[in-house]
């Protein structure tokens, strides 16, 4: 399965009056070094969407584990990695490191959803064009 590692450095205002990283902005990273990754494997959300014609790759579960304290000024390493690929979803999973200590790790399960065809529509997975799923897997070298 394909990964990727992007680097952030932590800003003031990502921390709590503590100093340390608030934990919801793992959350907004986890989906930062998704986006990283597919447009490491050519695919660019921007273009990506309207190609296949999807509204996105929506979140449909996740959940994070915390080891250690992310602070401001901190250079945090957020690999993200595609532990499967289903007909209609895929899962990533992160784990992000401070020089080497871990820090967090968290997982999505994300699904291809389908753009309708008329407002107010319900949204629907589709399946994730073979293409796309080989790219996710690593299986296009």
């Amino acid at each position: 399965m394909k990964s990727h590692t992007t680097e952030i450095r932590v800003r003031w205002g990502d921390v709590d009056s503590a100093g340390i990283v608030f934990y919801p902005r793992f959350y907004e990273w986890y989906d930062l070094a998704c986006e990283a990754l597919f447009d490491s494997l050519g695919l660019p959300w921007p273009q990506t969407f309207p190609r296949y014609e999807i509204v996105g790759v929506p979140i449909v579960e996740s959940g994070a584990q915390f080891a250690s304290p992310v602070r401001y000024g901190d250079v945090m390493r957020i690999r993200a990695t595609v532990a499967w690929v289903k007909a209609k979803t895929f899962r990533m999973e992160y784990e992000i490191t401070v020089d080497g200590r871990a820090c967090a790790s968290g997982f999505e399960v994300r699904a291809w959803v389908q753009r309708p065809s008329a407002p107010g529509q319900r949204l629907h997975a589709k399946p994730i064009p073979d293409d796309v799923a080989r790219r996710l897997r690593g299986d296009d070298a």
